[in-house]
């Protein structure tokens, strides 16, 4: 296991009293996978992100991480005065492992992913998609164990962001990365994952995890995998999950 979440709680302080947002949260992620975290607007979903990440304590309850952790957020926050190629290694300054092998796989990487030849450009000449390549291989850079993925399409436009998936996806893949993508699109998360965990309404638990299992005549993608007879059902079923009220 490279994650696992045991009776995690989480409860803020507010104006009205103590707000409880997560309610005995469990789950564990395994190497390789790609698991999607979706629920209800408000359940919690990035505040489960932000203790998995160490950006928060959780009120009661045990993270188990193995291993460094790589969030990347809805917005790409790369910094508009520096060129493409030092964007990529700001994480590596920071960390003090700018060292000769890290600096050959942040260019393996760049020439790898199409983005070689935009090194010394700055953020404001890239597409939105180029951006969030960017971003993406800045938090790969560092090599952690896990990836989180906090809405990275949201900001994108629907033939942009499928683009877009398809360009993150292959990359997780081929840089073999255990990741967690929190997402509101039901089709982003079937056509990306492995598996899917449904919170329910804040106090958030988990309600039900599902295992995909697309037929396909084709490597899976997140645009083949849209093709498959199986989507349409695993939308319905997880659209029924989401809008069906716990007893």
């Amino acid at each position: 296991m490279v994650l696992e979440l045991k009776d995690v709680c989480m409860r803020f302080c507010t104006k009205e009293g103590n707000l409880q947002v997560l309610d005995k949260v469990n789950f564990s992620i395994r190497e390789g996978e790609i698991v999607a975290l979706v629920g209800p607007s408000g359940s919690g979903k990035t505040t489960a992100l932000n203790i998995i990440a160490g950006l928060l304590e959780p009120s009661s309850g045990e993270v188990i991480a193995r291993g460094d952790i790589g969030y990347m957020f809805q917005r790409d926050n790369l910094l508009e005065w520096r060129t493409i190629y030092k964007n990529v290694i700001i994480g590596l300054e920071i960390q003090k492992k700018l060292t000769p092998e890290n600096i050959e796989k942040v260019k393996r990487m760049l020439r790898t992913y199409g983005l070689w030849e935009f090194r010394n450009n700055h953020p404001s000449e890239l597409s939105g998609g180029m951006r969030q390549r960017v971003a993406l291989i800045r938090t790969l850079a560092t090599g952690p164990e896990l990836l989180l993925l906090d809405e990275p399409f949201a900001s994108l436009d629907y033939q942009t962001k499928l683009l877009v998936s398809e360009d993150i996806y292959k990359i997780i893949k081929k840089e073999n990365k255990t990741t967690i993508i929190v997402t509101h699109d039901l089709s982003e998360a079937i056509s990306m994952s492995d598996r899917i965990i449904i919170l329910t309404d804040r106090p958030a638990k988990v309600k039900k995890i599902y295992k995909i299992k697309l037929s396909l005549d084709e490597v899976k993608t997140p645009l083949t995998a849209r093709k498959s007879p199986d989507f349409r059902i695993y939308f319905d079923m997880l659209w029924r999950e989401l809008n069906e009220k716990m007893p």
